[in-house]
């Protein structure tokens, strides 16, 4: 967990810099980032709102869906969240976190796992022109060729063939 100390914070901004392990942060699939994640937080108190914002960045290594090879690519994101002490006519209001009074400390751990889970790739291409495997050979057409006939036709059509003929 990562957390920001508030109890005893002056008005106005500060800033921190951090290095955490994916695995404190206990990220979902945090083999995918095997180096500490680099986050920047800049905190601006005003009365009992506070506002962060935090730039992510680190190395994010993926297995392309396409031919299967490890690729790397450089994760950087950017949250900001409005958190608030106790209540007041911000409470409406769905981006501002309410916090109860009393409150010491900011919980930052959750709002970087939603980054990541939301801000990873549908689809992880190791580049966009990937070409893929060969379905019969199992060779990465990225780094060879083969010699496999690419059209293939389903064994339960191949007497329609001979008609053709």
């Amino acid at each position: 967990m990562e957390k920001i100390f508030i109890h005893d914070l002056s008005e106005g901004i500060h800033e921190f810099d951090l290095e955490v392990k994916a695995e404190e942060l206990e990220l979902c699939n945090k083999e995918f980032y095997p180096d500490p994640l680099s986050l920047k937080i800049m905190v601006d108190k005003i009365h009992d709102v506070f506002r962060l914002k935090i730039d992510i960045h680190t190395r994010a290594r993926y297995i392309c869906d396409r031919c299967l090879d490890e690729y790397d690519t450089e994760f950087d994101e950017k949250i900001e969240q409005i958190y608030q002490l106790g209540h007041s006519e911000l409470d409406e209001d769905e981006e501002i976190v309410i916090l109860p009074e009393g409150t010491r400390e900011i919980d930052i751990s959750k709002a970087i796992q939603d980054t990541f889970l939301m801000s990873r790739p549908l689809q992880l291409l190791c580049r966009e022109d990937c070409k893929g495997l060969c379905a019969q050979c199992g060779a990465n057409w990225n780094h060879q060729s083969c010699s496999c006939t690419t059209r293939q036709i389903d064994p339960r059509l191949e007497k329609l063939k001979m008609l053709i003929k």
